[in-house]
């Protein structure tokens, strides 16, 4: 018996047409964007630095992997003239916002240069310590700086991401550290004793040495 190919091709389209209209979209995984973290200050804890310059490379990404165990790495500056300006600084404040002298890492940048270290990396948190090694935090020193980056991505900058400097490793352990504006915002120089790094979830401490 013949029939006819046409209706069943007709009815068979209609029919996958039918199921894939009713059928619920089924949404891609949104993908956060950072971009305006980079560009708007945060007013909980304010870090921002200039993020044009070019793009981190793939090496580099590839360092913050890349931890030195061994403490006897020197420093290359002056620590006690890094520490005594940090000291000087403590209780006074300065303007925040994008690459302001209150801002935490302008402020740590200031103290390192103040004894000669060449901090002259820019750009994201990974990015500013070129030139620097990445220590452990057993190994950590005076002069070193502690840096809180976002773990899943710790090329950008968003809120919780907050620098300080170490003054002195105490004996059990814990730290002296000196940051400014701590409160975000408020672009004031603190410093905290017996001091260990807390940072926020999905936050890591990277420690730095110039």
């Amino acid at each position: 018996m013949k029939f006819s190919a046409k209706p069943f091709i007709v009815s068979l389209v209609a029919s996958v047409t039918f199921t894939m209209g009713a059928a619920p979209a089924v949404a891609t995984e949104p993908v956060e964007d950072f971009a305006v973290a980079a560009v708007l200050p945060s007013t909980t804890v304010s870090q921002t630095l200039d993020t044009t310059g070019e793009e981190l490379a793939g090496a580099n990404i590839d360092s913050v992997l890349q931890i030195e165990e061994t403490p006897q790495v020197p420093h290359n500056f002056d620590v006690a003239a890094a520490i005594e300006l940090a000291e000087d600084e403590i209780g006074t404040s300065r303007p925040t916002g994008w690459s302001q002298p209150g801002e935490c890492i302008m402020s740590a940048q200031r103290w390192i240069r103040a004894g000669g270290g060449a901090w002259n990396g820019s750009g994201d948190p990974v990015a500013n310590y070129a030139g620097a090694t990445r220590m452990t935090v057993e190994t950590a020193a005076p002069g070193d700086i502690i840096q809180y980056e976002y773990a899943s991505s710790p090329t950008s900058w968003v809120t919780g991401v907050h620098t300080v400097m170490i003054t002195e490793v105490n004996t059990d352990g814990t730290f002296t550290i000196i940051q400014s504006n701590s409160p975000g915002g408020s672009g004031l120089v603190t410093q905290e004793t017996n001091w260990t790094p807390a940072p926020p979830a999905g936050f890591q401490a990277a420690v730095w040495r110039f």
